[in-house]
Order: C-alpha cells, then structure tokens, then sequence
C-alpha cells in the first residue's frame, strides 16, 4: 500500500499546476499520473468547436502570467504566486486602470477578508481577479495599476481527460470518474485525482471480477465529451471520487436509486470502516458529474465518499483550500472505505443451490460444530486457477456463521442477492459472504452475477 509519504510527495508536485477546463497543465497532470502511478492509460481528446449534446466544446486556454501593479509598480496580484488569484479562462488583457475601473474586476469575499475566492468565467469571455477583502483596505491599493493577463484561446485545440481499464473477468465495467479542471485547491479536487488514481493502482495488483474505467475529465463539460464519445452499455454503476482528504467525518451522497447494489454496497462500507458514524446526503441533481452520468440517457448510479464534502465546508472554493486543511492520512483513511467499498461491490451475487429440496446435511461436510474430526481443521480453499483464496477454520464458526447457513439454505434459490439475504435476516453482510463462499467451496450453491 501506498504510504504517506508518497502521497505528500504527489500533492506537492501536482498542487501548483493551473488545471482548467482544458490547457497544457491538464495534460502535465495527465502524464504524472501516467509516469508515476499507474505506468499506462490513455490520454483522450476532443476538438475545440466540436458538438457534444446539447454543449459545444470550448477554445484551448492557456496561461502564462497574469498581475496587477499598484502606482509604486509592486506587484499587488500575482498568478505566479498563487493561481486563483486569476479568474479561470480569463481573456488577455494589457492596460492601466484608475480604482474604479479595476474593481469591476476584482472578487473578494468580504466577510472572510484574508481569504482569496476561486472563481470562473468559462463559457463568457472576460477577465478577472481574485484577492483578498484586505488587499483593498490596505496602503497598497492605490493606482493607477497596471493590469497584465498573458493568456491565450486557441479554437483549433482540445480538451483532453484521461482513461485507464483495469480489465476483469467480465466485461461489466464499474466507472471511477473524478475531475481535474481545479486549479490549486487541495481537497476539490486534487484529493479526488491522487486517491482514484492510487485506486485503481491497487485495484491493478488483484484479480477482479468487474472491469473499471477511471476517468479523468474536466468537470460538466468533460464528463459530457466522455458520454458522448463512449459505449456505456457495459457500465453497471460506478462512483464519483472528490472531497476525500479534509478534516470532516466521513460522509456519502447517494446516487439516484438508494436502493441499488452500488448505493447499498457503499453503505456497507462505511457502516464497516465508521461504525455507522458517518453523515448521509440524499441524491440531488446537483453537485459534480453524477448529473451528467444519471441523466435519462445513461441512468448510471454514481455515489460519492467524501471527508469533508463540497459545499459543506468553509474553506471550499478559496484560497484556505491548500495542502494545509489536506492530509495524506486523511486520503488515506478514504481509500480505505473505497477499497472495502470494491470489496462489497465485488461481493454482490446471487446464489442458488445446487439441490434445492430440504435442507443439508451439514454434518458430514464439516459444518456443524458439535462434530469432531475435520471440524478443527483448516481448511485450504483454492479457486479454480489454484490460487489459494481463504484459510477456513471451522472450529472458528460462530453462532451467526450458523444461523446464516439456516438463511441460505431457506433463500438461495437465484433470486435473493447476498445483500438481500442479509437485510432480510439481520445477519451482517460480512458473514453472509463467508458463508456464500464456505457453502461454495462445499458445492451446495453456486452464484450468479
């Protein structure tokens, strides 16, 4: 597993890059990813102008400086030093402005005066600043001041996101998908690009039954070029990655249909990492891409996990954002609930005897505890490429392990999935899996996906 030393080290080198909706620090993030992460994937692209829906695909922006001067020709603005002081897609511009002038273009929060606002103009040209409520009450606002933006659109470029399959046994594909148009903020959503990244990094060392496709797209607009240019028909649900390294308890927003697997899988993880502490927000068609993949055209389930979730905390969309109010511990802790979340996902199934009249003779197949001779010893179970998959030990059998062997028994005729039969009997899912996979290796069921 990834340490957290390791993640610092990619926060550090990945925080300062401008990354917009689309521009040369898109594709540097792009390729880090590639060169030190998940060593492959595919770098996607779609042109400038082109149509996509009901969108059309925006001019190629790229900055290279952008500053304001006051009257004693210090610079009182500077992108250099910080890159939301520029407003994202901000047209060139070169000239000398009076006060009056220049606060037309200025953003600032006023009741959080040493803070910097993050703010965009994407889809109008103009051009902006953002600083702080203090820079304007300070001795160093006085003008005249220059004004330099050094930017540029090129309607003859693209917009890139980034792909990687992580082939499985079955061609059902799980979507990963978090977004890179931020610039230097920290939790939304820097936290988002390192931990799916470092995801699917662990998700490649394991075989799997699904197949998952991360994507890296710009928010809105890159999640409708993906749709667009992609065959869904294979995604079964997936997952909305961002907000995972703040200081805030754990929360999810659920996707659509807080019945589904994927919704419910997602719940079980939390309630297993949290011990039920967590904060639930019910699904709303707002928020980051799951309005594009729930949408009536694709109806994909895409649940998100945070710590500290969009929104809902002060330093959102403002220079407070940083490595600061991040932590490597703290993406470390939400890997691990989407870990045990793949694990649950990877669990659902819906078993059926083999012979479905009466219940078994459990006995003789060692799993009833008041026999002797196998029932202390382990058993090796092997999957069908001979690798070792669980050491049981039936003399380690709980009660619950036996109560749940009366469930599967009563309902595992195809029809109940696992996460039925636990709900229905009460019995923790966790135990519910042993059991499906004992009586598996017993050959009294078998499941179907």
């Amino acid at each position: 597993m990834i340490s957290e030393e390791n993640i610092n080290e990619i926060l550090e080198d990945l925080f300062p890059l401008c990354r917009s909706l689309t521009g040369e620090d898109n594709i540097k993030t792009i390729r880090y990813i590639i060169e030190n992460i998940l060593e492959g994937g595919d770098i996607k692209y779609i042109n400038s102008g082109e149509k996509v829906f009901d969108w059309e695909v925006p001019p190629e922006w790229n900055i290279r400086d952008a500053y304001v001067k006051n009257k004693f020709g210090n610079k009182i603005i500077d992108f250099k030093k910080n890159n939301i002081h520029l407003v994202s897609y901000s047209m060139p511009y070169s000239g000398v402005l009076e006060k009056n002038e220049l606060l037309k273009h200025l953003y600032t929060l006023p009741d959080r005066p040493n803070t910097i606002p993050y703010r965009t103009s994407y889809y109008k040209k103009d051009w902006g600043f953002c600083c702080s409520e203090n820079l304007l009450n300070s001795d160093s606002f006085e003008g005249p001041f220059e004004v330099y933006i050094d930017s540029d659109f090129n309607d003859n470029g693209k917009l890139n996101w980034y792909e990687f399959l992580k082939k499985g046994k079955s061609d059902k594909e799980i979507l990963i998908s978090t977004y890179l148009c931020h610039p230097s903020l920290a939790n939304d959503n820097l936290s988002g690009i390192v931990l799916s990244s470092i995801l699917v990094h662990e998700l490649k060392k394991i075989d799997t039954y699904y197949s998952y496709r991360l994507v890296i797209v710009p928010e809105t607009i890159g999640a409708i070029c993906f749709l667009s240019k992609s065959s869904t028909e294979n995604i079964v649900g997936g997952m909305i990655i961002t907000c995972v390294g703040g200081p805030e308890k754990l929360s999810i927003k659920e996707g659509f249909d807080s019945n589904h697997w994927i919704n419910k899988s997602a719940h079980y993880a939390l309630n297993k990492i949290t011990n039920g502490d967590y904060i639930k927000y019910p699904f709303v068609p707002n928020g980051s891409d799951e309005r594009q993949y729930s949408s009536p055209g694709f109806r994909i389930i895409t649940p998100s996990i945070h710590k500290s979730k969009y929104y809902e905390y002060e330093e959102y969309h403002t220079s407070d954002d940083n490595l600061n109010f991040i932590s490597s511990k703290n993406i470390l802790e939400s890997l691990s609930v989407y870990i045990k979340w793949i694990q649950y996902i990877e669990s659902y199934c819906f078993p059926e005897r083999i012979l479905k009249s009466c219940e078994f003779q459990l006995g003789k197949r060692g799993l009833y505890p008041n026999l002797g001779g196998t029932l202390n010893q382990p058993e090796h179970h092997e999957n069908k490429n001979g690798h070792q998959k669980r050491v049981f030990n039936v003399s380690n059998l709980t009660g619950s392990h036996l109560d749940a062997f009366d469930w599967l028994m009563h309902l595992c005729d195809g029809k109940f999935s696992n996460f039925q039969i636990s709900e229905i009997s009460g019995i923790d899912i966790d135990i519910i899996n042993e059991s499906i996979e004992l009586f598996e290796y017993k050959e009294l069921l078998k499941t179907k996906r």
